[in-house]
């Protein structure tokens, strides 16, 4: 997600993952990475699916297996749950909003962690985002979708209605969490470990902030 190489943007493996996994990795990057190139030196409204193949080397058809559009491709943005993730945290201890937001913290750090870093080429996506319509509509809807991929996850969790308040909100202020997250450590440049360490700060914040209004009132004896 950098100018240089798409290599240099490519996460080092974890000893136990598998090689096709690692290779789908690299794929995802690269095909990002050379979106983010030929957005910046193009404008993305001139870029297209084949440009984009042939940077990355791959096929047009290899392109829409990671990506369905150019504008999906231009940032990497933190996926849904996959299947494992969601049963994992659905059948997780605790149903507190608490409980909720520390899992969710933990799972959206580590989809963040395998995104390409780059602060300075985050903060490229973003103004390519805020100022192609077709970028920013393509975000948004990523944005809905994961929201409402969220809002069940955490329906099944905590019992309560998927279309009620208290899954809303609990969804709502987590993709707030990750934005405000990301945003911080392309723009202010707090967490130089990455944009991981800063997703958790956020969601570690949220929850303190959160957690006052969750606190029994300490009780008094009455006045005689």
């Amino acid at each position: 997600m950098t100018s240089g190489t798409a290599a240099s943007a490519v996460r080092e493996p974890t000893p136990a993952e598998g090689l096709r996994a690692r290779r789908r990795r690299q794929t995802r990057a690269e095909l990002h990475a050379a979106t983010v190139r030929l957005a910046r030196e193009h404008g993305l409204e001139h870029v297209t699916v084949e440009m984009i193949s042939k940077e990355a080397g791959v096929s047009p058809r290899t392109f829409f297996n990671y990506f369905r559009t150019k504008e999906t491709a231009l940032f990497a943005w933190p996926g849904g749950l996959t299947e494992a993730e969601a049963e994992q945290f659905v059948s997780a201890p605790g149903r507190g909003p608490d409980a909720v937001l520390r899992d969710l913290g933990d799972v959206f750090a580590t989809h963040v962690d395998e995104m390409p870093p780059g602060a300075g080429a985050f903060e490229d996506v973003l103004a390519v985002v805020e100022k192609v319509p077709s970028a920013l509509g393509a975000f948004l809807a990523e944005c809905d979708a994961l929201e409402r991929d969220l809002a069940g996850a955490i329906a099944r969790r905590t019992g309560d209605a998927p279309d009620g308040q208290t899954v809303a909100l609990l969804a709502g202020i987590a993709m707030t969490a990750v934005r405000s997250g990301l945003m911080r450590w392309a723009r202010d440049e707090q967490h130089p470990d990455g944009p991981a360490a800063s997703v958790r700060d956020s969601f570690t914040a949220l929850r303190g902030l959160l957690a006052p209004a969750h606190t029994p009132p300490a009780t008094t004896e009455r006045e005689a």
